[in-house]
């Protein structure tokens, strides 16, 4: 045990706040903490800290009462306090590993993951190759936005230890977000090898197999991943629907699924790793057909607003926006953005019936990326008609048909719907609404290879 014969100056609120009398009597560090030990065992984990905090009182590089003291500060929801305890013990002791370890994921835990990521980093420095560093280290990039940075550090800690199902379950996850599904699979598949009985690892490889149109397999995956989590904690139920639906529909269900597992790090995602060209397309579309006389005043309705990436480019239109979306974790990114006036968590055929707070009527609405989880377009332009104001516009981008396809709409193996122009076109004409705006356009990138689509814009006559 280490031990120390001065103590800093500065002590933690809850150190310095203890009594006197309490924090000076004589103690053994191992007699102190075995004390503590004994009370937290016996639920009474206030007590515990007395004990610790007297003990750290005497001996501040104290490792296991420092190590304990965080733990039990942790349970009372104190987190705020363990960084700063933790740091004060690592002044003392620079060297020692499971310090620097508790220490960065103290930081993680108290909501900074700026500091955290570089406690991880100097540990690493000091212990190349720290499983545990790795991890967190690989964590907290993967949440912050660095995706790539993060599934180099997740590759490492698996050569480090190719058996751990851990490593190898979190980096094929973040590989399927990547649209590297070919090593998603192998990697997940590895997870599997290690622990056969974990769900989420088969839940996520059914993921990948859907997205690279093995039907069967996706269901032989989540499949079991259903009947290890037979509480459904994981959605999978949602993802075997969609492997199940009619070809004219996507369940509502397997959508907001999916949005809502990838609402954090979705801006990043579609904008880094997809290309996604969406929100720009349909902005220059509405600079072409909106006269700048009318720019500000106008009602606007988002479609499937996800996290806001439309929104921002529709704000200098009108004077009311609002954004609808299936997911609720979506919803909840673009109110943070300060774009809207009105948000709810809504389907698009309901919302555009029901209106969305008090406005019911719309001069233009817009949808990027929805109509590729619709199929069946009729029930959309039937309440598209009743809501657009005469003359009010609808946007939205569609991908292209697959290749020597001939139908109106088809479900692409990506689960994702691909629809003819010349569909949509008549869709309209059948209810009052005219093609104003059509024009091919790459949409995003698949599997790093470009998605073929096109932008459109119907008007509701005057």
């Amino acid at each position: 045990m280490s031990s120390a014969s001065s103590l800093p100056s500065a002590l933690p609120p809850f150190l310095a706040a203890l009594p006197e009398s309490e924090s000076s009597a004589p103690l053994h560090a191992g007699d102190g903490i075995a004390a503590a030990l004994t009370l937290r065992e016996a639920n009474a984990p206030g007590a515990a800290l007395d004990r610790l905090t007297a003990v750290l009182r005497h001996w501040p590089a104290e490792t296991e009462a420092c190590l304990l003291a965080g733990e039990i500060l942790l349970e009372l929801g104190r987190s705020a306090e363990v960084a700063g305890i933790i740091a004060r013990a690592l002044a003392l002791a620079p060297g020692d590993t499971r310090l620097r370890l508790a220490h960065a994921e103290a930081l993680a835990r108290s909501g900074r993951p700026a500091a955290a990521i570089t406690a991880y980093e100097a540990l690493l420095r000091l212990r190349p190759g720290h499983a545990g560093a790795l991890l967190g280290l690989a964590r907290l990039q993967a949440v912050t936005g660095e995706q790539e940075r993060a599934a180099d550090t997740y590759r490492e800690l698996c050569r480090i230890d190719p058996r751990d199902p851990v490593a190898a379950q979190e980096l094929g996850a973040l590989l399927i977000g990547l649209d590297a599904l070919p090593e998603a699979v192998e990697t997940l598949q590895r997870a599997l090898r290690h622990g056969p009985s974990n769900a989420e690892s088969h839940a996520h490889l059914g993921r990948a197999w859907m997205l690279l149109g093995e039907r069967e397999k996706a269901r032989a995956s989540l499949a079991r991943a259903l009947e290890l989590d037979s509480a459904d904690r994981l959605g999978v139920q949602s993802l075997l629907e969609a492997l199940d639906a009619p070809s004219d529909s996507l369940p509502p269900s397997y959508v907001r699924h999916l949005f809502d597992q990838y609402a954090e790090a979705f801006d990043k995602a579609l904008l880094e790793v997809l290309d996604y060209q969406g929100p720009r397309l349909l902005r220059r579309a509405l600079d072409r057909l909106i006269p700048t006389e009318s720019h500000g005043h106008l009602a606007m309705l988002d479609i499937g607003c996800g996290t806001g990436l439309t929104g921002r480019e529709l704000r200098p239109f009108a004077r009311h926006l609002a954004g609808i979306d299936l997911a609720p974790r979506m919803i909840e990114q673009a109110a943070r953005t300060g774009v809207y006036d009105a948000l709810a968590v809504a389907d698009a055929v309901a919302a555009l019936r029901n209106g969305v707070e008090e406005c019911t009527r719309w001069d233009v609405v817009v949808a990027g990326d929805v109509l590729v989880y619709l199929g069946d377009l009729a029930p959309l332009m039937e309440a598209l008609a009743a809501a657009l104001e005469p003359g009010g516009l609808f946007l939205a981008t569609a991908e292209a048909l697959p290749e020597g396809s001939d139908g109106p709409f088809q479900l692409k193996p990506t689960r994702r719907f691909g629809h003819a122009e010349g569909y949509i076109a008549r869709l309209a004409a059948e209810r009052g609404l005219s093609v104003v705006l059509a024009e091919q356009a790459v949409l995003r990138l698949e599997k790093r290879q470009p998605v073929q689509g096109f932008v459109i814009a119907l008007k509701r006559s005057a």
